[in-house]
């Protein structure tokens, strides 16, 4: 089913690499995606025409983890990027689709191990 979207099909892969994106069949980047639905997995596998289960297999395959934790590194990543490019955390957080600004903390604290307050502290210093 991964494969060909139901027909029973499931030795071709479904997605596939291209540098840093993941790109589906029908060449849709999966983090775009991703972004778009606020990094919801059932969001995403829906635009994409799979089950959760499905989706969580296919990209397994591709990237070696979990859609959700696929997520959380892209989510990471991005956000120090927005902090060079001098966004504010507050803001940061709700465009990475985080309902509130102590989840996107904890989520930025165990990826980098260090307060998102003082990670854009290092950022803006290493960038001035």
């Amino acid at each position: 089913m991964i494969g060909n979207r139901g027909n029973g099909n499931s030795s071709s892969s479904f997605f596939s690499r291209n540098g840093d994106q993941v790109l589906d069949d029908e060449g849709r980047d999966v983090l775009k995606l991703a972004f778009n639905e606020g990094f919801m997995v059932n969001g995403v596998a829906e635009k994409l025409g799979l089950t959760v289960r499905d989706f969580e297999l296919a990209l397994d395959k591709v990237v070696g983890m979990k859609p959700k934790v696929f997520f959380r590194q892209y989510r990471a990543v991005l956000a120090r990027r927005m902090m060079k490019e001098g966004y504010d955390l507050h803001e940061i957080a709700e465009q990475l689709g985080f309902r509130h600004y102590s989840h996107f903390s904890t989520e930025m604290k165990g990826f980098y191990g260090i307060p998102p307050l003082r990670l854009l502290k290092m950022v803006r210093e290493r960038c001035s």
